[in-house]
């Protein structure tokens, strides 16, 4: 299918606005929960129109090919975070979400997201939906007329990278250490050497599932220009200037996360039996690994790499 084709497939779509309504990113109820496919034990799922035969054949097809390199190279790196998502057990199911941007060939902007179905270990290249920051499905990809897109995610995503022109992508997952500090009055504790090359923290209080439209302008003027920000009783965002740092910015942090509910029970509960060390410190470990060159490259870009060659030896399907 050529990307043309793509762009007018019936998934394309305008978000309805109001909270109180069914996703505009999902295909239409019948779709979904009615299917024609017959019954075969060996691959019968609850939904069967989802079922194991037929994902698994959309997921053999690759549009790699047919889009510019640059955006191929962004679904390859973004496909190969989902699958380190998975393997880490950062991941909530088939929820949360992790976008990156593309920049068009005429300038306009839209990003990729993960189609609502696909369990992170499934995703590939070509299964990211790209979307518009109007909600517009430019290119569904080999699953997204299947599983349509999470309405959260393009809420959330959407919102932060409007508003933050510099970031190329935006990462968001309820890994229990990083949620459990969201709900903890203290937050965020400087402790350790990973969590001074880690942030700076903002935070954002909770207001239900973000769904609300009307919940992006507090969602990005709290972030500010922020790197990590804890959403407060749900989870955690990473953002980053690209791929590799977002990743690392995450991983970074859910390993601070570790540290800190290691060091808080070591110390009974009580953040007063901790050493933090001195904010001058913090900050330069900070500037070390992010600003001054301490690993020769940018910010994730070598570490990221190292994982991809990893992932390549267990399964590369996820570049198709």
């Amino acid at each position: 299918m050529t990307n043309c084709a793509r762009s007018s497939a019936s998934l394309a779509m305008r978000i309805v606005r109001g909270a109180s309504r069914p996703s505009p990113f999902l295909p239409s109820r019948s779709a979904r929960f009615m299917s024609s496919e017959p019954f075969n034990p060996k691959t019968y799922t609850p939904n069967n129109a989802m079922n194991t035969e037929v994902v698994r054949n959309l997921l053999k097809k690759s549009i790699i090919q047919d889009v510019p390199v640059k955006e191929a190279k962004t679904r390859i790196e973004l496909a190969a975070t989902y699958r380190l998502f998975d393997l880490a057990g950062w991941n909530e199911n088939i929820t949360n979400h992790i976008s990156a941007k593309i920049v068009e060939e005429d300038g306009s902007e839209s990003f990729l997201l993960n189609a609502y179905g696909l369990k992170y270990g499934e995703i590939t290249a070509s299964s990211l939906v790209k979307v518009d920051y109007d909600g517009n499905i430019k290119d569904p990809g080999v699953t997204g007329d299947l599983f349509g897109i999470n309405d959260a995610g393009f809420v959330i995503h959407s919102a932060i990278h409007k508003a933050r022109p510099e970031l190329v992508s935006v990462m968001h997952c309820h890994h229990p250490p990083a949620t459990g500090i969201a709900c903890a009055q203290e937050g965020y504790l400087a402790l350790a050497q990973t969590s001074h090359q880690a942030g700076p923290v903002a935070y954002h209080d909770y207001n239900g599932i973000v769904i609300d439209r009307g919940e992006q302008k507090s969602l990005t003027e709290d972030a500010g220009d922020k790197s990590i920000m804890l959403l407060r009783n749900h989870g955690v965002i990473a953002m980053g200037r690209s791929i590799s740092e977002a990743w690392y910015e995450m991983y970074q942090f859910l390993k601070a996360a570790e540290i800190q509910i290691a060091a808080m029970t070591c110390a009974g509960g009580n953040s007063k039996h901790l050493i933090i060390p001195s904010a001058e410190l913090a900050e330069k470990t900070h500037h070390a690994v992010h600003e001054g060159g301490f690993s020769g490259s940018e910010y994730g870009t070598k570490e990221l790499s190292a994982y991809m060659r990893w992932l390549d030896t267990i399964d590369d399907s996820y570049r198709l």
